[in-house]
């Protein structure tokens, strides 16, 4: 793209309705566009909390919401709002819009607001500027920050049980329940006792697995990694109170729309809660759910959702494996990740123009996942949802 002056072409006004979000990156730098007002700013398009795409999130006014964790940003400036401690600021780059010719044109120079009036400023980086924290620092001042909000809303709950996936690493763990009210989709957060040395402290949130008509307990999955946190997590004992509270998330079920979900690996935990919920319920809407895992091994709820399928005729599962051997016959299933021509398969014409997808999984998969709908099949935003495993 042609440069003027230390600046470059990145868009056309065009490309970037009132409102609207678009990501660019001139020379392999990603850059989100916002037009607010008329006007255009630009800045990071990586949040600093753990790598969310800020294209993908939401703009209110001058404030963007990142997609995963929904840290909160001024577009203006790139400064994190006071809101959302636990992510640091970004950088913002100055904007010219040619007027005749509708071209947004961005300069890779480094800008601060000027004396509080809002104009932008070409700067240095100063050399002895200090190092953004790393993650896990930034990952233990949310939870620590979620903690402190909560205040008297926390709760004690009692491990009632907890089993193994045999041949992997999953475990899941049923606490009571207590008095959290949640809906199908969202997660809470878990502090445990006697964490030692974890950078990310003693609080990890996760997806609420069960649903809100099992009435019992309250359900979670997750992989025990070799984290003091996770290996506190496994040695657990029937019993033991640990501390929670939530809910939180807006990753939750559309009943008004056909739903497919798209699941990797241990990212299926909040559609067992939505898939429950919704056969318990006898929701009228349609579930399509692609589970996408590394062997037969690793589907995780595969006999309950066998049955629910059985129950719900609105409900169908297509299990994928991408690592099973090809002469495997015991396997009927599908095979490889979950591409176009296999969404074709299963779902009519009215399926993919009507639904509301949601896609749950680790980052790589959400963003081949994202990047599927809607540059191939050309899936609107506004059809996505999407929630982020991150593997903690």
């Amino acid at each position: 793209m042609a440069k003027e002056g230390g600046y470059q072409k990145v868009a056309s006004k065009n490309d970037l309705k009132e409102g609207g979000l678009l990501r660019v990156e001139p020379n392999g730098k990603p850059i989100v566009l916002a037009r607010v007002n008329g006007k255009v700013y630009a800045m990071d398009a990586v949040c600093s909390h753990e790598g969310g795409p800020l294209e993908d999130g939401t703009l209110e006014g001058y404030e963007l919401k990142c997609p995963w964790h929904y840290a909160i940003f001024d577009v203006r400036n790139a400064k994190v709002s006071d809101q959302t401690v636990w992510a640091t600021d970004l950088q913002s780059y100055p904007v010219k819009v040619d007027e005749a010719t509708g071209d947004i044109m961005v300069s890779l120079q480094t800008t601060k607001p000027a004396d509080g009036g809002g104009r932008e400023a070409t700067v240095q980086q100063q050399a002895g500027q200090e190092e953004e924290q790393d993650s896990d620092t930034l990952q233990k001042k949310y939870y620590e920050e979620e903690e402190r909000r909560a205040a008297d809303n926390k709760l004690s709950l009692e491990l009632l049980s907890k089993e193994k996936l045999e041949g992997t690493d999953i475990m899941t763990f049923k606490f009571s329940r207590e008095r959290i009210d949640y809906i199908a989709g969202q997660y809470a957060y878990f502090k445990l006792d006697g964490v030692q040395n974890d950078s990310k402290g003693p609080i990890r949130h996760f997806s609420i697995a069960s649903s809100p008509t099992e009435q019992d307990y309250v359900m979670i999955s997750t992989r025990i990694r070799r984290t003091p946190y996770k290996q506190r997590l496994a040695l657990l004992q029937e019993g033991t109170k640990i501390t929670a509270w939530g809910p939180e998330g807006e990753f939750v079920l559309q009943e008004d729309r056909p739903a497919v979900f798209l699941s990797g690996g241990i990212g299926v935990t909040p559609f067992r809660s939505m898939i429950k919920y919704a056969t318990d319920k006898q929701l009228p809407v349609k579930i399509t759910m692609f589970d996408s895992n590394k062997t037969q091994q690793d589907i995780l709820y595969k006999d309950e959702f066998d049955s629910w399928a059985n129950q719900n005729k609105n409900l169908k599962v297509i299990y994928t494996v991408t690592e099973e051997e090809q002469h495997d016959a015991s396997w009927s299933g599908e095979r490889g990740r979950i591409d176009k021509s296999m969404l074709e398969r299963h779902l009519t014409r009215d399926e993919i123009g009507e639904a509301v997808f949601y896609i749950c999984g680790p980052p790589g998969m959400l963003k081949a996942m994202q990047e599927l709908l809607q540059k191939e099949m050309q899936i609107p935003k506004d059809r996505l949802k999407v929630e982020v495993f991150t593997g903690y």
